[in-house]
């Protein structure tokens, strides 16, 4: 308890903390999940050997992606100001 902080004060001071750690561990939960793609990372299907050679275009690193997704998620740079 603080000195000289009323308890209206206090819980509104505790209720903030709280939904802001609520709020930052969602955004972290979103992350972790978006790294879903490592699940196939060490499997008995795994396919390795499956892209022989860089991609020479898009379509191709499409086609890619369409049968084994290995490239990680993007994730928007939240920190740009």
């Amino acid at each position: 308890m603080i000195t000289g902080e009323n308890e209206t004060k206090q819980k509104r001071r505790a209720d903030k903390a709280v939904k802001n750690q609520k709020a930052a561990s969602k955004e972290n939960q979103k992350i972790i999940d978006s790294y879903d793609y490592l699940s196939n990372a060490a499997s008995t299907q795994d396919c390795t050997g499956l892209i022989p050679s860089a991609p020479l275009n898009e379509e191709e690193l499409e086609s890619y992606n369409a049968l084994y997704k290995y490239q990680p998620p993007e994730i928007p740079d939240t920190n740009h100001h």
